[in-house]
């Protein structure tokens, strides 16, 4: 397969943009779902036909990749609907449709290898760095944070 159809396939260039605005009522009527708390991308699990688009349109079973410019990939779903809340009209979202490589499944995703710099590549350290943030006690952080300073600086 040449490297342009690989390119044209891949799901960076598939990436959708959207905006939506609440109803009256303050409601997105979009759910959402999975979160990396359950090994899941966030995705988008139903779209109420009353959704108020600005442009762009949301398909049920997408993965939300940004809320507002923010990763959000390896983010548990609390966070994401906090985010979400705390969000004001319109919300922006990136999305993506599921594919072989990339679906709702985290851990499968994070075992894949990729190239350095590549999309995949970069959307794995993104996932890593959330994964990392919420699974390693702030104490901890701080501990491995001055100890490489520590050595950072020794060492000059």
């Amino acid at each position: 397969m040449s490297r342009n159809i690989q390119k044209r396939n891949h799901w960076s260039s598939r990436v959708n943009e959207c905006s939506v605005r609440r109803t009256s009522d303050g409601e997105l009527n979009v759910e959402l779902r999975g979160g990396a708390q359950s090994g899941q991308f966030s995705y988008i699990a139903a779209v109420r036909k009353d959704v108020v688009y600005q442009y762009g349109q949301l398909s049920e079973g997408d993965l939300l990749l940004e809320l507002e410019g923010l990763p959000v990939s390896g983010l548990p779903l609390y966070d994401v609907l906090a985010l979400l809340d705390d969000t004001k009209d319109p919300v922006r979202m990136k999305t993506v449709r599921q594919g072989n490589k990339l679906n709702k499944d985290l851990r499968h995703y994070l075992s894949m290898r990729f190239q350095k710099s590549s999309a995949d590549h970069d959307l794995q350290q993104t996932i890593r760095n959330s994964l990392y943030h919420y699974a390693v006690p702030c104490e901890y952080q701080q501990t491995v944070h001055a100890q490489l300073n520590t050595h950072m600086f020794a060492a000059h």
